[in-house]
């Protein structure tokens, strides 16, 4: 409620000394979108949603279920309208930032089943066994080499054009 959010924000206002920042929690499906490219060349390597099994103490993405995502979670390939509208966000974000070569942007949607931006991951995680970035994109016929060889063309692409 809102004395207790008010209590929760003057402690952390008082213990850190800097600003608190309030979101609006999202409880619907969770997506994250692979991206390889750069501005206009930019494209998707796929979209998977995350789901948490139910056994799981908590339905959320944690640090905790992603490293041990085999026990608690499964990865869905996303397609048809959910998965447009999922790729259209995460190119708009991608873009508008200026993100570079690949990485990831991460969706959820709100209880009316709008999608939100979460974050983006222009620095995502490459280990082809646990990080999500090459899982999803071998969820869509991507093979490890093939994700590496085209977040390379694209920084030589970009780094020809710098240097002429």
């Amino acid at each position: 409620n809102a004395d207790e959010l008010e209590k929760v924000c003057n402690n952390l206002l008082g213990k850190f000394r800097q600003p608190v920042l309030v979101e609006e929690y999202l409880p619907g499906r969770e997506f994250t979108v692979g991206i390889v490219g750069t501005r206009g060349h930019s494209r998707i390597t796929g979209v998977m949603e995350i789901i948490i099994r139910g056994s799981e103490k908590t339905e959320e993405y944690s640090y905790s279920n992603k490293i041990n995502y085999l026990e608690t979670v499964t990865y869905m390939p996303v397609t048809g309208s959910i998965g447009d509208n999922c790729s259209e966000t995460a190119l708009k974000v991608w873009r508008g930032l200026g993100c570079m070569d690949g990485g990831r942007v991460d969706l959820k949607m709100d209880s009316n089943g709008i999608l939100n931006f979460m974050e983006v991951n222009p620095l995502a995680g490459l280990n082809p066994a646990v990080s999500d970035f090459p899982i999803l994109s071998a969820l869509f016929g991507m093979s490890y080499e093939e994700l590496i060889g085209n977040i390379m063309e694209s920084s030589l692409k970009r780094l020809n054009r710098r240097t002429k």
